[in-house]
């Protein structure tokens, strides 16, 4: 009876207070005011309130064509906020300061349009301004690719036709071939996410014209872009007793086709006699920027992600890839035949080669020359992997790249074949090993040595730091500045 009693004491104290709360809350303007007792001020209270309570954010904004979309140099921008804005807030960039009309879709003020000389090229997009009531804006960073005015735009869909004129999103081509073919440059294929086969072996693989370029990763509604979101596969189904070959860029192929934002697929063609290669450039050189490339799985052929001959290809922010192959060798990228393409900022994997070798890049002993840049490398897994191997004549700029010579049971992160002088700038790389048996930095054969090797560091090799010259192993990073053979001016390596 005595805790009945108490709880009850209680329960009567909390409805008293309870009460007086609910009177004190009616004597209060701005809950009078939200409850309509005294409406002419009650948005502004609520305003107020929201304030107070941490409720009220910044505007936000919904912009067309979204950010990452492809557009020509004179596209405007429409930019939709969510409630009223200060236009004289407003800044916004695209290259260039862009110009702001104003008008209401609505609210007063809460749409703009941004036009202007925009130009061309892949540029930074900042949108920043504050709201009529002072509440800023999150600054939105992003990027557009423009392409010059006169751009023809074509599409492509797994749910278009290619009876189409592909002008439209709702009249796409089916195969990205039949849009090159029906296409007039200067032009832009875009390709909405999905799966697109090519067979090599029948002659249907995407075979490149100059100045019509290809850009992947658009929504199915082509109102979004993003690569990593809508996935647009090329993937060669070739079994031919023949080379495959996804995607081909041919001599007339100039940096100004680019082919952007695609997942390109070598064929996992088991009767390959030589090569399966995902993207060829045959004395083509092509820009190959933001994809994803990958060699196929084959027997006795090279599984080859990207192969230049010829080639002074721009390569550029690709996730590059060798594929598998059980009797031969793998490679993220083959240089041949005097070409001298940028590899700049890649990821590059050697692929798998069980029963041979595995390269990051391999140069071959022509007159190449080309930038490596900037890139990250793993060799990949085999007998032997390498991040790069590279041969005279060829004349290399190697710098700024991390060079992980892979887990093959030899892994050599840079390698230099027997041959005769003294070639190639390597400058602050990193190169390493993170597996196998026999682990070098640096392995010469012997007769060829780098013309300049400075500031690079050398870390877990424990075979070696520095293989000189095929007979001497190199432990101290002491001697490899200045004492190798041939190597006297090297400087600045560190461990």
């Amino acid at each position: 009876m005595r805790k009945y009693r108490k709880n009850g004491r209680v329960s009567f104290l909390f409805v008293f207070l309870l009460i007086c709360f609910q009177f004190h809350c009616l004597l209060n303007p701005i809950v009078r005011e939200l409850l309509e007792l005294d409406p002419s001020k009650k948005n502004d209270k609520l305003f107020q309130l929201g304030i107070l309570l941490g409720l009220y954010r910044g505007p936000t904004a919904t912009i067309t064509p979204s950010v990452g979309f492809v557009i020509l140099a004179n596209t405007q921008i429409r930019v939709v906020f969510n409630r009223s804005m200060n236009p004289a807030s407003l800044s916004a960039s695209l290259g260039i300061p862009l110009s702001q009309s104003w008008s209401d879709t609505y609210t007063t003020n809460d749409t703009v349009t941004l036009s202007g000389s925009i130009p061309v090229g892949t540029n930074t997009f900042q949108l920043d301004g504050a709201d009529a009531n002072g509440f800023r804006l999150t600054t939105i960073i992003g990027s557009y690719t423009v392409l010059t005015s006169n751009t023809n735009l074509y599409y492509v869909s797994p749910s278009g036709n290619n009876g189409n004129l592909g002008t439209t999103p709702g009249t796409a081509k089916l195969t990205i071939p039949s849009a090159i073919t029906g296409a007039t440059a200067p032009a832009a294929i875009l390709v909405s996410e999905g799966i697109y086969p090519v067979d090599s072996g029948l002659g249907t693989q995407v075979s490149l014209v100059n100045n019509v370029s290809l850009y992947g990763g658009f929504s199915s509604d082509f109102l979004n872009r993003n690569s990593n979101l809508y996935i647009a596969k090329i993937t060669d189904t070739a079994t031919a007793n023949a080379d495959s070959i996804a995607v081909n860029a041919g001599a007339t192929i100039t940096t100004s086709t680019v082919v952007d934002g695609f997942t390109i697929l070598g064929a996992s063609n088991t009767n390959a006699p030589t090569a399966s290669i995902a993207f060829n450039c045959f004395s083509g050189s092509p820009s190959i920027t933001n994809n994803r490339l990958l060699g196929g799985v084959v027997s006795i052929a090279n599984s080859i992600a990207i192969n230049l001959s010829a080639s002074s290809a721009f390569i550029s922010n690709n996730t590059i890839q060798g594929g598998t192959s059980s009797a031969s060798s793998s490679f993220g990228v083959y240089i041949l035949n005097n070409s001298s393409p940028s590899i700049v900022s890649n990821t590059i994997h050697g692929g798998d080669a069980p029963n041979a070798s595995a390269h990051g890049i391999y140069n071959a002993p022509q007159t190449n020359t080309p930038s490596i840049i900037g890139n990250t490398f793993f060799g990949g897994t085999g007998i032997i992997s390498y991040a790069l191997n590279t041969s005279p004549p060829s004349n290399p700029t190697v710098t700024n790249n991390h060079m992980d010579g892979g887990a093959g049971i030899t892994s050599r992160a840079l390698y230099f074949p027997s041959g005769v002088g003294n070639l190639g700038n390597y400058q602050n790389n990193i190169l390493f090993t993170s597996g196998g048996t026999n682990r070098y930095c640096v392995y010469e054969a012997g007769g060829t040595n780098p013309l300049i090797f400075n500031g690079n560091r050398l870390t877990d090799c424990p075979t070696a730091l520095y293989f000189d010259e095929g007979t001497t192993v190199i432990t101290n990073i002491g001697t490899v500045n200045g004492g190798t053979v041939n190597g006297s001016t090297y400087s600045g390596n560190y461990e």
